[in-house]
């Protein structure tokens, strides 16, 4: 596939009515369809908050604040500066991310990127690795917010049992199912409302306990020397979970109005917004992990009488952000099922789209039977939750970090082939691929060293099986690929009718 600028209706619309403006001769319009591959979707349905609700509740930044800071102060380096080292890395990502966004709305996300820079084969891969992030971290987010779920009920005085975590996984099944399946306006509402109220109950959390802390030990803790560069490292690898997640807005460009404007704005603030967060509550927390031994703001704030009132209101947002996280997750890997359906990689069906709601229903079922399914029997046959989400927090940011550094790698590229070198993009894609495949590298080999190896294992498994099966569609259809790639174009319902009727 050759592919063109891709550009807007209304753009487009104004472009033509110009054309005809200086020009009586009527431009060729016959390349123009009566619908996009990518067509059965609420195309024009969702706005900039809505769209910004998606990246928002993929990062989970309230979830992340809970339990990422922790994780990295457990690596022995200091917390504030990898975090904000982490922040960084993802600034850059998200600036090429946004350069994609301009130009190409496709539900496919990254892997279509990759796809039209790079090649067929090399967007499928990119395809695998983003299903990887997406599911795997929906896991996550599901046994998390059951366990969270459990936390409150057990701090409301109520019986909880460690079966709850299952039981609770399932109820969020059913919520997330019934919400998914009625289309893309009320998922995102709802995804929009939940997390607004996590990221205030946080934000408030913080807020107290900075005021209530010793800014002497802040400070000290913020300006803490580097012990080596290994420890740096390897804390920087474990803080970019707390901001994987905030380009999945992009698989909605179809479905949002404006999506060359609105996406990449999103892109931006939602990072924006996340990140804050996630600093934010590291700040509050930096007094707690600075010691030799370190504990989460949990212990924080039952250590101050007032702040023991407001350990439930932390464990409320965790189970909302993290339910908004699996609700955003199974959106997001439904619509890259049907973009590969769309364009004959994997099964029709998964491109079916309802024709009431618009929304893929077949690939929200599998994509719920997966991300609901593994934590409830993980769980119904009693294994330690703790252990079950390192493991599948541990393989989702290895396939994040493939996915970002597949997008660094084939931007340059992309943008060559559309006519639009940039010189900066030549500098930094490379060098943000080089730097995101060396922190997937020391995070796998931290993690399948370490007690969530299981993770790291079937991450480095499902790559390799998916690779395969790439190989495997190619041999026995050498044209499986021909079509990947797709992306929402002008179509014949977008220019004056009028005009489409004169043009030859």
């Amino acid at each position: 596939m050759s592919p063109t600028l891709v550009c807007n209706a209304a753009e487009t619309g104004q472009f033509l009515y110009s054309a005809m403006l200086v020009s009586n001769e009527p431009l060729p319009l016959r390349g123009l369809g009566p619908r996009t591959r990518l067509g059965g979707l609420d195309s024009g349905a969702l706005g900039p908050a809505d769209v910004a609700a998606q990246s928002v509740s993929a990062m989970a930044p309230c979830g992340a604040a809970t339990a990422i800071p922790v994780l990295v102060a457990a690596q022995g380096g200091p917390v504030v500066a990898s975090m904000a080292i982490a922040f960084g890395i993802t600034l850059v990502v998200s600036w090429l991310v946004r350069g994609f966004a301009r130009r190409v709305p496709a539900a496919g996300s990254l892997y279509t990127c990759a796809a039209i820079g790079v090649g067929p084969m090399s967007g499928f891969i990119t395809a695998g690795a983003l299903l990887l992030g997406y599911l795997g971290i929906g896991m996550f987010a599901v046994t998390e917010s059951a366990s969270f779920a459990l936390r409150l009920a057990a701090a409301a005085g109520m019986a909880a049992h460690g079966w709850f975590v299952a039981v609770g996984a399932l109820g969020f099944a059913v919520a997330s199912g019934l919400v998914l399946v009625r289309g893309i306006r009320l998922s995102a509402r709802v995804s929009l409302v939940t997390e607004a109220v996590a990221v205030l109950l946080v934000v408030a959390v913080s807020v107290w306990l900075l005021c209530h802390g010793d800014g002497r030990l802040l400070q000290d803790s913020v300006l803490a020397p580097v012990p080596d560069v290994g420890r740096l490292a390897g804390g920087i690898a474990v803080a970019m979970t707390a901001f994987v997640g905030f380009e999945s807005a992009t698989v909605l460009s179809v479905e949002t109005r404006a999506p060359l404007r609105t996406v990449p704005a999103a892109v931006r603030g939602s990072l924006l917004v996340g990140g804050f967060v996630v600093l934010l509550a590291t700040l509050a927390q930096a007094e707690s992990l600075s010691g030799a031994t370190t504990s989460s703001w949990f212990a924080a704030l039952a250590a101050n009488p007032g702040g023991q009132m407001l350990v439930p209101a932390v464990y409320l947002a965790a189970t909302l952000s993290f339910f908004a996280c699996a609700l955003a997750s199974t959106t997001a890997a439904a619509r890259v099922l049907l973009s590969l359906a769309r364009e004959g990689v994997l099964p029709a069906a998964l491109g079916h789209t309802d024709l009431r709601s618009k929304a893929p229903t077949v690939g929200i079922a599998v994509c719920t039977a997966a991300v609901f399914g593994v934590p409830f029997a993980v769980s119904a046959v009693g294994a330690d939750p703790t252990a079950v989400c390192g493991s599948l927090v541990a393989g989702a940011v290895c396939g994040y970090l493939l996915a970002y550094a597949a997008l660094a790698g084939a931007m340059p590229l992309m943008l060559r082939r559309l006519g639009e070198p940039s010189r900066a993009v030549w500098v930094l894609g490379p060098a943000c691929a080089l730097v995101l495949t060396a922190v997937a590298a020391g995070f796998w080999g931290l993690t399948v060293a370490g007690p969530s190896w299981s993770g790291s294992a079937v991450s480095a498994a499902w790559m390799l099986l998916w690779a395969a099966l790439g190989c495997w569609l190619r041999g026995r259809r050498p044209d499986a690929f021909a079509s990947i790639g797709a992306h929402s174009g002008t179509v014949r319902s977008s220019v004056w009718r009028g005009y489409l009727r004169r043009s030859p």
